[in-house]
């Protein structure tokens, strides 16, 4: 055998060879990227409220936009003009850092390295309400304070036992506030905040008050003479249930007009039927007249609350839940059909980002709220997380009237699921069992407002009042989570 003898020097020559030649290499067709200059000189100076930032510009023809972002947030940056050379930033809340990067668009859509820059807005102690007052009329709280002499006041907020997602903001320079339907036989702590240029909040100045106790009673409201005259047997089986409990009563369309709000704190409205269209309008017409939807709006200003479930979620529109436009999309009421899972209950919203996302998208345990009080979570279809049971296998009506969060989009909120919530003064309690992200509402708490009082609306199509094809072994939570509304709602 002839033997090939290669010096180590020899094979260095080689080695360099080909790595020379890989470096060389270039794929055919490939784009070339284009060296992008960054913006310069960018600065952050605070002017009271409101944090300016302001930059300076490569001289280049060829930048299609400004992209400017928060915290590293760059899923969903705000888009500026081409030669934008400076931003205010309002709302940034005082105390908090926060990191501002601006980056450059160009042409063919390729973005530049960013420059950041940080910002605290210093804390200022704003002046509050002085002479705060209360009295009590049957469960209507109202409050009077004489407002601070200060420049830039933009609302007031008044704050109950410390919820502030849930405050009535009152716009403008009010002095006094009427609170109907308040909580009974316990003391209540009320805090009044001035709003300083929309964004900041004064400590607030805070006064107790006890309501005292009233039986309060509630109400199904009917659309037929009689629970046998109801035309669907999830109608008939809801009403005959609630008939059975403490305080309730059946309430004719007629009615409604003449309730005290203070007797009868809630009125539940259930609407679940084969074959109706899609549309509050379509709802029983008795129910959407004029007279009924002005009757509830007034039974609702006056400090009563609803519970709407299946097909009259829709109310919530004509109602002024939600704004005009945003009634439930998610909508069907035909047969169904025979299955073999659970139809489960999802309280965990935006399960795949109990971790933390890069996009920022938050998760939210809902599992807390009172309508979920004595219930047990389990996971019947090994989805991986705990859920709520709602109606077990066999024939079930596919009948959800909900919400598609998708449809309104994210906003400058983290997700879908918070920008519905701030669009519509609410919290969302749950989802579809199997979704993981933030698509869809189907069970939604409603706060109270100047205008209506509270709302929690049920339209998830597991929320099934007599399942056709025999008992259903998740009965008890369908009951339950009824009552915990109902009572929640006083």
């Amino acid at each position: 055998m002839k033997r090939h003898i290669i010096s180590l020097w020899g094979l260095l020559l080689i080695l360099t060879g080909i790595f020379t030649s890989c470096s060389d290499f270039e794929p055919v067709g490939a784009p070339e990227v284009p060296t992008l200059e960054r913006v310069s000189n960018l600065q952050a100076n605070v002017d009271g409220y409101v944090v300016r930032l302001s930059w300076s510009l490569p001289q280049s023809a060829d930048i299609t936009a400004v992209l400017l972002s928060r915290d590293g947030n760059t899923g969903n940056p705000t888009r500026l003009a081409a030669d934008a050379t400076s931003y205010d930033v309002v709302g940034q809340q005082m105390e908090e850092e926060h990191m501002y990067t601006v980056k450059l668009e160009y042409e063919g859509g390729f973005v530049s390295e960013g420059q950041s820059v940080r910002a605290t807005i210093p804390y200022v102690e704003l002046p509050n309400v002085t002479n705060l007052q209360s009295s009590v009329s049957g469960r209507t709280v109202t409050l009077t304070w004489t407002l601070p002499q200060a420049q830039g006041i933009t609302a007031v907020k008044v704050i109950r036992d410390g919820d502030v997602n849930a405050a009535t903001v009152l716009e403008g320079t009010a002095t006094s506030c009427e609170l109907r339907g308040q909580p009974m036989d316990r003391e209540i702590e009320y805090t009044v905040a001035v709003v300083y240029d929309t964004y900041y909040a004064s400590k607030g100045s805070a006064i107790k008050v006890t309501v005292p106790y009233i039986t309060p009673k509630m109400g199904y409201v009917m659309t037929a003479a009689t629970v046998a005259d109801l035309p669907d047997d999830d109608e008939r089986a809801a009403a005959t249930w609630f008939l059975q409990q403490e305080n309730a009563e059946l309430i004719q369309l007629s009615q409604i007009a003449d309730l005290d709000a203070d007797i009868y704190p809630v009125l539940w409205i259930e609407i679940d039927r084969i074959g109706l269209a899609h549309g509050w309008a379509n709802l029983p017409a008795e129910l959407v007249s004029s007279e009924t939807l002005e009757a509830l709006r007034q039974y609702s200003a006056n400090g009563g609350s609803l519970l709407l479930t299946n097909m009259a979620t829709q109310l919530t529109e004509p109602l002024g839940f939600v704004p005009q436009g945003m009634a439930p999309g998610i909508f069907a009421s035909g047969n169904g059909g025979e299955g073999t899972d659970v139809w489960v209950l999802n309280a965990h919203l935006g399960w795949d980002f109990r971790d933390g996302s890069a996009d920022g998208q938050g998760y939210y345990d809902r599992r807390r709220h009172a309508i979920y009080e004595g219930l047990t979570f389990e996971d019947p279809n090994n989805y991986g997380f705990d859920n709520l049971p709602l109606i077990g296998p066999g024939q079930r009506e596919d009948h959800n009237c909900m919400w598609d969060c998708n449809v309104y989009g994210r906003g400058d909120q983290p997700d879908v699921i918070r920008n519905f919530e701030v669009t519509t003064n609410s919290q969302v309690l749950a989802t579809w069992g199997h979704v993981r992200d933030h698509c869809v509402a189907g069970i939604v708490d409603f706060y109270a407002g100047t205008t209506h009082g509270r709302c929690i609306a049920i339209g998830l199509a597991a929320y099934e009042w007599n399942q056709n094809s025999g008992t259903n072994p998740y009965q008890r939570n369908i009951e339950g989570m009824t009552l915990n509304a109902l009572n929640y709602l006083k």
